[in-house]
């Protein structure tokens, strides 16, 4: 007995993807995918039938960046610093305070929300308050949507426009906060420099009353031209530190209140901080349009606010940086004044023997012009921030109120629809899918060999008219393989069964003996299936006499043949049903009847019942010369397959290969299998009604 080699089976997903193949699934199962998207159409609309109406009211802002006049003490001596405000960097602080927690706090105690349900229930009103309302920054302009959603038109509007006001109202009091304290910063320097610039202004005039003021020409040497320039150099570094020292006290105020580092002069213009806040810009604007297509939970979302994250923590980490930085430069600064200091008394010292009298008085009037002037720019500042003060003006305007709408944004019952049909026939296509991934059936030509270990001998298209090309072909490479297999010029005993019921056996046997009758080979065609005999339907014949009376009445064999339609071609149908046929298959005489036909006839096509059903085809194989396995595409579990086959191999040596039958070829290009050329005589006989699914040829071959 040959050996079968062990191998593993093919698993269903161990084909390469085909389009064709899962266009001919989909289409073969339409009814039912139709009829998931009409019940997700409908799932749809209920669900927007029974969804209660939410209604948006919207109020459209105008916010502008505040000037960069004096808005905080850093900036009061700023001089020529350029942009004070980075407006991507102000619009996102202003887009987060839109939807802070605290100014939802200020909106619930005015509209005293707490009052009403669901807030007078909710540990949280804010938070709660804040899901209703949403902001949209018109592009390319400075405006902003602010909207809220609600049950009720008339709340909705309501709730936008007091949100909008408690926005207004808590922007003017913090522009006049920041204004309130740099006056105050400003009053206590100047109170400081006013008294050093009187104090220069007394020394300079004791000078004048103690010594002689006409100091000859020429006498003013190169110390005092050196001294003159410390001088200034020290006034540059003081009036810098002064700068430094005031942004770094901003900045203390600014980490108290838990303010944003970036607005700051210092940092804003920091190359860095302005990538990161470009960078930001670019990840919140695809924050809002995915915000637009997903839930706030969604892997993308959370994706895009996860690098906003990072960008925002990298950017405090660089002003914390920027700050350090002009910490260290303060103390260089301190320590540069001391230095100066020490340089411009130490020149006053060689000064003393040339003109003693001259530098002295120089740099008393340069320390006291530096003090005045000092002075009078501080004056300035604190009286042009008294102005900005007094004036309650606002960077933010109400551009169109909130009315209430007309009609709800949720449910928007067209979408629904939409929705619940594509997700029904998606559901509907996954479910195709994964039945046809977890299917267990040969639906490959390449299985046969791959997971039965047979030869493909031929693989017959799905057809139900004669003549036909591809069916034809097939059968014809049938033939080929068993004139190849002959192995004498005796007859030559060809058993044709199968695995389960339906599979075309029958039909595979009749169409094989017409083409070797066609081509000169005397053919006979033996039915044993004992158990449901369909060989004289198919050939119109009686079914008795047959073969049966050969062993039960010992009718002659020359009595029971009877021939065909076609020439050379001759019928041994079934004869009376026996109650035993595997009684009567296991008679010895069995192989006398079938060496009497291997006498008479070139080829004996013995029409078998399935070996799963009972052992007929067993007693029958062990007579065989050759065996042949017809497998239906796409039909029987390939364990039941694979177990037919190991029985089949057991019973004879002689299995020649396996018939795929009935393939589809509108699910994958089989036309490989298949050439369009026919021989003369008449084409392939289609299956009985019994004999299982036959459709029209789908394709036909163009050759290979």
């Amino acid at each position: 007995m040959a050996s079968v080699p062990a191998a593993d089976p093919a698993l269903p997903g161990d084909r390469d993807i085909d389009l064709r193949y899962y266009a001919g699934l989909v289409w073969r199962h339409r009814a039912f995918l139709g009829a998931c998207a009409l019940v997700g159409l409908l799932l749809g609309l209920v669900v927007a039938l029974v969804q209660t109406p939410e209604y948006r009211a919207a109020v459209l802002l105008q916010i502008e960046p505040p000037p960069p006049t004096f808005a905080s003490v850093s900036d009061a001596l700023l001089v020529g610093a350029g942009n004070y405000w980075q407006n991507t960097d102000f619009y996102n602080t202003q887009f987060k305070v839109l939807r802070s927690k605290g100014l939802g706090e200020k909106v619930v105690a005015r509209l005293k929300l707490t009052d009403r349900e669901p807030f007078k229930s909710s540990a949280d009103a804010a938070t709660l308050f804040m899901t209703h309302v949403g902001v949209e920054p018109v592009p390319e302009s400075r405006l902003v949507y602010v909207s809220v959603t609600h049950r009720e038109p008339r709340e909705a509007a309501l709730w936008a426009n007091a949100l909008a006001d408690v926005y207004i109202e808590q922007s003017l009091a913090s522009r006049v906060e920041s204004a309130r304290k740099a006056m105050e910063w400003l009053q206590e320097r100047l109170t400081d420099t006013q008294k050093g610039m009187r104090d220069a202004q007394d020394r300079l005039f004791q000078s004048y009353r103690t010594q002689d003021l006409f100091v000859p020409d020429g006498s003013v040497s190169a110390v005092s031209t050196s001294i003159t320039k410390l001088n200034d150099d020290f006034v540059q570094a003081q009036a810098r530190r002064i700068t430094i020292e005031a942004a770094l006290k901003q900045a203390r105020e600014m980490q108290g209140r838990g303010e944003d580092l970036g607005v700051l002069p210092q940092v804003a213009v920091d190359a860095t901080v302005t990538a990161f806040n470009t960078q930001i810009a670019g990840l919140n604007v695809e924050l809002g349009r995915l915000s637009e297509k997903f839930k706030e939970g969604h892997p993308e979302v959370q994706k895009v606010k996860a690098q906003v994250e990072q960008l925002e923590k990298a950017k405090r980490a660089r002003a914390v940086q920027i700050l350090d930085g002009l910490d260290a430069e303060f103390t260089q600064l301190r320590k540069r004044e001391a230095e100066l200091r020490g340089a411009i008394d130490s020149q006053k010292t060689q000064a003393a023997n040339q003109s003693r009298k001259a530098t002295e008085l120089e740099a008393l009037r340069k320390e006291a012009d530096s003090a005045k002037g000092l002075y009078e720019v501080l004056l300035q500042k604190l009286n042009e921030t008294d102005i900005a003060a007094s004036i309650r003006s606002n960077n933010v305007t109400v551009v169109d109120l909130a009315s209430a709408p007309q009609d709800p944004v949720r449910p928007q019952k067209r979408r629904s629809a939409l929705a619940g049909l594509l997700v029904g026939l998606l559901l509907g296509l996954g479910l195709v899918l994964v039945r046809d991934y977890l299917g267990n059936t040969i639906r490959d030509p390449e299985e046969i060999e791959r997971y039965l270990h047979l030869d493909l001998l031929a693989a017959v298209p799905r057809y139900e008219v004669e003549n036909d090309s591809l069916a034809t072909e097939a059968y014809q490479n049938l033939r080929t393989a068993l004139l190849f297999a002959r192995r004498d010029d005796g007859g030559q005993v060809v058993l044709v069964t199968g695995t389960a019921p339906q599979e075309g056996k029958t039909t595979t046997i009749v169409n094989l003996a017409r083409l070797l009758a066609g081509s000169g080979e005397k053919t006979v065609v033996v039915d044993c299936d004992l158990r449901r005999a369909q060989m004289h339907q198919r050939l119109s014949l009686p079914r008795e006499p047959g073969f049966t009376d050969f062993f039960v009445r010992h009718e002659p064999l020359s009595a029971l043949l009877r021939p065909a339609a076609a020439a050379n071609l001759f019928v041994l149908t079934a004869g009376p049903l026996p109650p035993n046929p595997p009684a009567l298959l296991a008679r010895k005489s069995l192989g006398d009847l079938l060496d009497e036909l291997k006498r008479d006839f070139d080829w004996v096509l013995v029409d078998s019942p399935p070996l799963a059903s009972v052992t007929d085809a067993l007693l029958l194989a062990r007579h065989a010369d050759h065996a042949v396995l017809v497998v239906q595409h796409n039909k029987v579990d390939k364990k039941l397959v694979k177990r037919s086959v190991a029985a089949l191999r057991k019973a004879t040596p002689n299995l020649l290969g396996a018939v795929l039958n009935v393939v589809d070829v509108r699910a994958r290009s089989y036309q490989y299998y298949y050439y369009p050329q026919q021989e003369g005589g008449k084409g392939p006989q289609p299956p009985a009604a019994d004999e299982g699914p036959a459709a029209k040829p789908e394709a036909k071959a163009t050759g290979a």
